[in-house]
């Protein structure tokens, strides 16, 4: 560090953190060899939190408010540096301001598509993505296993982690609710409430951070989804609806069977015997 932040420090006396971006989760105030001196003026915002670290032990920590600092509110870091009676100027200590405020707009999805074993589809290839909004609740976890000795961290350095977390809770969700997927379109806003305790079970402890709300949508192939609407349509007619979706093999041989009622009808409309025909043969492949 050059002369002039050394000068920097000697005459600064007030420790604060003024960001605008909402992008920063914590940043390290910069001092010449973290030296303060006796009575330098804290400043801590709404939506922050300081926590002065000494050789790598968690020391005290403030809230919003203005404080000036001395030995009297900082019995733990007195503690640890041995101090008797009040503390030497300048003292060495890191301090951290840690964002508490929500952060609103980290969104997830699927990379690969998640199986699901389903009882008309058999087994059926789904994704979901959605929105995740997580918070800082243990500081001490998140500067230990998070922070560690950089100077900053950004909303962007764990965006990807929680992606992850929350791809691979979504997967086990799957297998232990053993759902169907017309139950699993069926029952989303349920289902995002138990996605959102089995997220938040491996992200309190491990990093310090609380899942504040999990939003999911789950998307399905377009020949399930058709094959659930035809479903439905004859369900409105007939009186039923799941014993009439069926699996994806009934559902393709019904489409034929209606292609080559279409075409009998229709003489002049382009389809021949041939085609109908082989329309059969797939159609008796198919039951095979």
């Amino acid at each position: 560090m050059g002369l002039m932040d050394k000068l920097k420090g000697e005459l600064v006396d007030i420790i604060e953190w003024i960001d605008d971006s909402r992008s920063t989760l914590a940043w390290r105030f910069p001092r010449y060899q973290n030296e303060i001196k006796n009575g330098a003026q804290l400043i801590v915002r709404e939506g922050q939190e300081a926590v002065f670290v000494y050789r790598g032990a968690l020391a005290d920590r403030f809230g919003p408010g203005h404080y000036e600092l001395k030995s009297e509110n900082l019995p733990i870091l007195s503690t640890l540096q041995g101090w008797k009676h009040g503390f030497d100027s300048p003292f060495r200590s890191e301090v951290y301001f840690i964002n508490t405020r929500p952060v609103t707009d980290l969104r997830w999805g699927t990379p690969t598509p998640v199986t699901v074993r389903d009882p008309d589809f058999k087994m059926v290839q789904v994704r979901a993505n959605g929105l995740c909004v997580i918070k800082i609740a243990d500081a001490e976890i998140f500067l230990k296993e998070v922070i560690g000795t950089d100077s900053s961290v950004e909303v962007d350095e764990i965006t990807e982690l929680l992606r992850r977390v929350i791809t691979t809770a979504f997967s086990d969700m799957v297998l232990e609710t053993k759902l169907g997927v017309i139950d699993l379109q069926g029952r989303q806003v349920e289902l995002s409430q138990k996605l959102k305790e089995f997220v938040a079970t491996r992200v309190d402890d491990e990093y310090g951070l609380s899942v504040e709300d999990i939003t999911m949508t789950i998307s399905l192939p377009e020949e399930i989804t058709a094959a659930m609407t035809r479903g439905v349509a004859r369900g409105v007619e007939e009186g039923g609806f799941l014993d009439n979706v069926g699996d994806l093999n009934r559902y393709t041989q019904a489409r034929q069977a209606d292609a080559m009622l279409a075409a009998a009808q229709n003489p002049g409309g382009g389809g021949t015997m041939g085609e109908m025909m082989g329309m059969g043969m797939g159609m008796a492949m198919a039951n095979q």
